[in-house]
């Protein structure tokens, strides 16, 4: 195995779950197919003890919970690569697996890039990125295909922050402007605030991710999804008509109850507006965006294919 590299091009994120299995498994493949120039950091709050001696190759750090977000954001805070990739307990790589993902980042205007996360029993993609459309907020791109089209590749609006690439100080704001526990609400958050920072999330088809059943839930609906993505979205975007968001959610799900549900929620939306407007802190994503495009203006960072490690 590779030792730590002194100047890591790419930061991998790997936090400890509550299932330290499904961690040790994606710790384990994110090793067998690292390429160079590339750490490893894992995340955890202080009760993982490393059984298999792998200080030499990965870097260890301490968040201050067991919470997921918090995990991630300390990793992302301690990474020292200029690209940072999280990977989430139960999600796996795969050979080659970063190439594709970071090639995107050729264009000075990508801040995240979505992995293609398929299910290992079906192979149907679980996500690819998420979108909004008049059906449903937060929408897993390509979920239940077998394969993505040119229509789903171009609507992405942000990614999902358990199985994403991003620039490292964008990230670092992007973790930590939802005050909050929940990675999706969080993800939802993330993606519509760098949005307003002009920066786009783009999937990158090639680059792809193995998930086991019930690891994610990204498209599980429910009545409180719905009212409090649609909260999030009136603190961030100042949106002022859920109602007739929902009532178009409606008349989309009325044949999928489950989904005629989530819509209903979007109509209680002002019932979480004063909580999200406490939550939200866009302007930790606009002040990290605004950094970052001086850099890139001064300097335009090229990232190229990384060799696998030896």
């Amino acid at each position: 195995m590779p030792k730590i590299p002194l100047l890591p091009h790419l930061s991998v994120v790997v936090p400890v779950g509550q299932d330290t299995v499904a961690f040790e498994n994606s710790l384990i493949s994110v090793l067998e197919h690292q390429p160079a120039a590339c750490e490893v950091i894992v995340a955890h709050d202080g009760h993982y003890d490393d059984p298999f001696g792998l200080s030499g190759e990965v870097r260890f750090v301490t968040a201050d919970s067991s919470d997921e977000l918090d995990l991630i954001a300390k990793g992302v805070d301690s990474a020292r690569g200029r690209l940072v990739h999280v990977l989430g307990s139960g999600l796996k790589a795969t050979a080659g697996w970063t190439d594709a993902a970071l090639e995107k980042f050729e264009h000075s205007d990508v801040v995240s890039v979505a992995p293609v996360v398929r299910q290992i029993r079906s192979n149907q993609i679980l996500a690819a990125g998420w979108h909004d459309h008049p059906g449903r907020l937060c929408e897993p791109t390509g979920a239940g295909q077998s394969a993505l089209d040119r229509r789903d590749v171009a609507r992405i609006d942000g990614v999902f922050i358990e199985a994403s690439f991003w620039r490292r100080e964008t990230l670092r704001g992007a973790v930590h402007c939802y005050r909050g526990t929940d990675l999706l609400e969080a993800s939802y958050c993330a993606g519509l605030a760098a949005k307003t920072s002009d920066w786009r999330s783009v999937t990158a088809e090639n680059c792809e991710i193995q998930a086991e059943d019930g690891v994610v839930s990204w498209n599980t609906p429910s009545f409180r999804r719905g009212k409090r993505l649609a909260a999030i979205r009136q603190a961030i975007l100042g949106d002022r008509k859920p109602l007739s968001d929902a009532f178009a959610g409606m008349i989309c799900n009325l044949t999928r109850p489950s989904r005629l549900s989530e819509a209903l929620g979007q109509f209680s939306a002002n019932s979480a507006a004063a909580e999200m407007q406490r939550r939200v802190r866009v302007d930790e994503v606009k002040l990290a965006a605004e950094a970052l495009q001086e850099t890139i203006r001064m300097q335009k960072p090229v990232y190229g294919r990384l060799r696998r490690a030896a």
